[in-house]
């Protein structure tokens, strides 16, 4: 009896032994398994990115946009014309981010003001990335406008919407923006806007102003004394109203443009509806674009037309010489009839000097 229970004793020892030993095993297995994936996992992913086979200097012309290349065997360099429609300053910058990104190198840039026969020209002296050294003469030409050299934007305030101005809308061969107040409208405002095509929609809100009065009150302007629970709720009616809105434009807010609280909470509220601002009231006092850096949002001033500064005519032109000179520009006027018929060409002009007319998001971010 003695002797069974010592070898039962002997084969629950070697069990237990076995056990520990398949346990251990495990236990180590797993330790390494999880090691392993924890080294796989904290291995840094292969970041090589495929080469760019073009050679450096046909990426260089590429990206400047060159409209014509030769080379000077004289002069050991290249003369590129580049298009009309950015300055030889703007080049110069575009050149130089590139060299810097592509492994080159500016050694000299220099712009040249005593050759009459060039519209704007540059010396540029630079490296590749083999260190060789590339002399290049930049030209700017006076008559080719290069490809979407600049942009302009065309928006209409909107206080009616009669049939004859949809069927107006509807002719024109260029996108647009619509700015609309929400409030205050008549039932069938709402389905003539469904109406319109090819439009991008800007909510024209009142703010603080002097010439509020009564007859104001229906469309809720955002005043300096209302609750920001009460401007957050303005705003987000606005939104709901126009869902597809991309933005926020002033409409009066003379006052409201210089009162930083205020402005405080219409930004805050105007980011958290995803809408960008623009501030079209013309006071020099204006405090918005300080207000939006801090906010930050998406903020321009635009100066909408003006009957009592210019004729529209002039207006357009100035405007479409600002795209030129300055690579964008906008325009504000109202939705009439008359203003209809001076807009009709307007896809034409800006052609000619290389502006590509766009909505006022897109100009929103340049």
């Amino acid at each position: 009896m003695k002797k069974v229970k010592h070898i039962l004793a002997i084969f629950i020892v070697l069990s237990i032994l076995s056990g520990a030993a398949f346990i251990f095993q495990k236990s180590e297995f797993s330790s390494r398994f999880f090691a392993e994936e924890k080294a796989v996992a904290e291995q840094p992913v292969d970041t090589i990115a495929v080469q760019d086979t073009t050679p450096f200097l046909d990426r260089f012309q590429q990206h400047l946009e060159v409209l014509q290349s030769s080379y000077s065997k004289r002069k050991n360099q290249y003369v590129w014309t580049l298009g009309k429609g950015r300055t030889i300053t703007y080049y110069l910058l575009q050149a130089q981010r590139f060299l810097k990104k592509n492994g080159g190198k500016v050694l000299y840039m220099e712009e040249i003001h005593d050759n009459p026969s060039v519209f704007q020209a540059a010396q540029l002296i630079a490296t590749n990335p083999d260190g060789d050294t590339l002399r290049f003469s930049l030209q700017v030409s006076e008559s080719i406008f290069r490809d979407n050299a600049s942009y302009l934007s065309v928006a209409f305030q909107v206080t009616t919407l009669t049939p004859e101005l949809i069927v107006a809308l509807n002719e024109l061969d260029y996108p647009f923006d619509l700015l609309v107040t929400p409030f205050g409208v008549s039932k069938e405002f709402f389905p003539d806007l469904d109406r319109v095509k090819n439009k991008e929609l800007i909510l024209w809100l009142l703010m603080e102003s002097p010439n509020l009065d009564a007859r104001h009150k229906r469309m809720r302007p955002l005043r300096i004394h209302h609750t920001e629970e009460q401007i957050e709720s303005i705003i987000t009616e606005a939104k709901a109203l126009l869902p597809s809105s991309k933005g926020i434009a002033t409409r009066l807010a003379e006052h409201a443009v210089e009162h930083k609280q205020l402005l405080n909470t219409i930004l805050k509220n105007s980011k958290q509806q995803g809408l960008w601002f623009t501030d079209l009231s013309q006071n020099n006092k204006s405090i918005v674009l300080d207000v939006c850096k801090d906010i930050p949002i998406v903020c321009k001033a635009i100066n909408p037309y003006n009957p009592s500064n210019s004729s529209l005519d002039d207006y357009i032109k100035q405007k479409l010489r600002g795209a030129a000179r300055n690579g964008v520009s906008a325009m504000i006027i109202p939705l009439t009839k008359q203003n209809m018929e001076k807009v009709k060409a307007l896809k034409s002009k800006a052609t000619n000097q290389g502006t590509t007319i766009v909505n006022l998001s897109t100009f929103m971010k340049y």
